[in-house]
């Protein structure tokens, strides 16, 4: 019993995730400005996953006060997948507003800088590959997903830099646009942050050991 109900959990974080990575999946068909991109579908999936995080850390809380002893990895299980499944709502929370200044672009006829669809296409595939390791609990990933966030910051910088090297000297509805940006990449790098924190979160699961050893330990495996 206590088995099928750590699984059934884990199946509830897993369904948290999938809705994320629909919703990342969204925002960077929005940020290209692909046909039949729903800004609705993603506010719509917001509630859904406001909803299933509450549950989940209900759910937890129920587990911990059964009398039953948990395993150790159980324990991590349950409290690493609180953790992660608030990350999981904040990449959501911050698609969400990226959603929102892609559809203004649109609606405005606005160029989308071209890193900020860039970005978001690496979110997805991190998001991906942090749910894989989650089902799979293959620590190996991480290293990966660690590097696939440098390559987001690398874009971060790169479009920041160029955002304002001449804000100053624009004229206001210009430098109003860049500002909205700005405003994206900062999320869009946020929810890079977030996937590689819940990878890391997802590695302590799986193996009892913090990432400052993440190296060493996964050159080992």
């Amino acid at each position: 019993m206590k088995a099928e109900a750590v699984t059934l959990f884990k199946e509830d974080v897993l369904a948290l995730g999938q809705l994320v990575s629909r919703t990342v999946a969204e925002t960077a068909r929005m940020l290209r400005k692909e046909k039949g991109t729903d800004l609705g579908l993603i506010e719509e999936q917001e509630k859904s996953i406001n909803r299933l995080y509450q549950q989940i850390e209900e759910n937890c809380f129920e587990l911990l006060m059964e009398k039953d002893i948990f395993a150790a990895k159980d324990i991590r299980l349950l409290l690493g997948s609180t953790i992660i499944a608030a990350k999981f709502e904040r990449i959501a929370d911050h698609a969400n507003r990226v959603a929102k200044i892609a559809s203004w672009a649109r609606e405005d006829k606005i160029d989308l800088p071209p890193e900020l669809s860039l970005m978001a296409d690496s979110i997805h595939k991190m998001v991906q590959d942090v749910l894989f390791s989650f089902v799979t609990e293959q620590a190996e990933k991480v290293a990966e997903i660690l590097h696939r966030d440098s390559e987001i910051d690398y874009l971060d910088a790169v479009l920041s830099k160029r955002l304002l090297s001449n804000l100053g000297d624009q004229e206001q509805e210009k430098a109003q646009i860049s500002a909205q940006f700005l405003f994206c990449t900062r999320y869009l790098e946020r929810m890079g942050d977030l996937t590689k924190s819940v990878a890391k979160r997802i590695y302590f699961i799986s193996t009892g050991k913090r990432l400052k050893s993440v190296n060493s330990e996964i050159a080992s495996n």
